[in-house]
């Protein structure tokens, strides 16, 4: 899998160092100016898990997938390489923003706070949840299906804006922070140790659960 990692990025070496520089120093720059903790790993996890999407993308869009699949390698073998590429990628990136974050001149936000073990679990749990979700779609149906998810997202906010009367606006915050809640809980039932290894182990589960489904609709899959 060393070698399907290094395929990927000599392949988007370019593209790849653009990207990996210019997203932590965005979001590391936005991160020390804002106040709401809970912005940073929501508006953070969505960005970060798009990237290895875009770059996956840009081999649907060469139409290069196929000279992959023509490597001696496995179809799970390829899709594993691309998995442990993804988090590799998402996880250097969220670090790299991190620093940025505390080290930027004027901010707002403490080391303490930027790598406390809850807001470290919530950018991972939302990393973990969007990019598991999406990467079964995008490997059944390429681009299309990450733009169908960026389309029901959409859908869901203005659902939400029509709706706040109706609903309000309490629930709708109520609901936004059902993770944040729920990983406090957690510490707070067990302690913040076992707390952070349990959710640790359930994102773990959760993508491998991904990358069997993502696997399944690969293998399915003609090319």
């Amino acid at each position: 899998m060393i070698k399907l990692i290094r395929k990927d990025v000599i392949l988007h070496k370019k593209f790849f160092v653009l990207t990996a520089v210019l997203y932590p120093l965005y979001l590391g720059f936005l991160g020390s100016r804002v106040n709401n903790t809970l912005l940073l790993p929501i508006f953070g996890g969505f960005l970060y898990s798009l990237v290895p999407f875009v770059l996956f993308g840009r081999e649907d869009k060469f139409k290069s997938l196929t000279f992959g699949l023509s490597l001696p390698v496995t179809r799970r073998e390829f899709l594993g390489g691309r998995f442990l590429f993804s988090w590799g990628l998402m996880l250097l990136m969220y670090l790299a923003g991190s620093l940025i974050m505390v080290l930027v001149p004027g901010g707002k936000l403490a080391a303490a706070t930027v790598f406390g073990p809850r807001m470290i679990l919530l950018s991972l749990t939302f990393m973990v949840g969007i990019f598991g979700v999406v990467m079964p779609l995008f490997v059944r149906f390429g681009q299309a299906g990450l733009l169908v998810s960026l389309v029901v997202l959409q859908v869901i906010g203005v659902l939400l804006m029509i709706f706040r009367s109706a609903v309000g606006i309490e629930t709708i915050k109520k609901i936004i922070r059902l993770i944040p809640n729920g990983i406090s809980a957690v510490q707070s039932a067990i302690g913040a140790v076992p707390a952070f290894l349990s959710v640790l182990t359930f994102l773990a589960l959760f993508s491998y659960g991904s990358f069997l489904l993502s696997l399944a609709l690969f293998r399915r899959k003609e090319f």
